[in-house]
């Protein structure tokens, strides 16, 4: 997925947030040039980043929920809304940081 820390920062702003803490997300992006790992599991990183690293002041989880639809639609993929939205609240409420987990639970949202 073809996403930039400024996009990120454009983006959650658009929902009333603002950095707090970068590190993560440079970590999650820095994943997303990994050729060795599949999309789903980039996109676990950059999921994990926001929803249990809590890098942004307000609209993590919209942010989580914005960027798992933009992948979607850029790899032209279907979304169960209610159980992506059912996944994203899991991860944020229970800290999930298990990127399988993570994965397995985007994949069954996003096919």
């Amino acid at each position: 997925m073809e996403i930039s820390k400024r996009d990120l920062l454009r983006i959650n702003h658009g929902f009333g947030g603002n950095l707090r803490s970068g590190s993560s997300l440079d970590f999650a992006l820095d994943k997303q040039d990994d050729t060795k790992l599949g999309l789903y599991k980039k996109l676990a990183y950059l999921v994990r980043a926001i929803l249990v690293d809590h890098p942004f002041s307000d609209g993590n989880k919209r942010t989580a929920m914005f960027i798992s639809f933009a992948f979607a639609e850029e790899n032209k993929k279907q979304v169960d809304r209610e159980l992506l939205l059912h996944q994203i609240i899991s991860i944020a409420k229970k800290n999930i940081d298990n990127i399988r987990n993570i994965e397995w639970r985007l994949k069954n949202a996003i096919r």
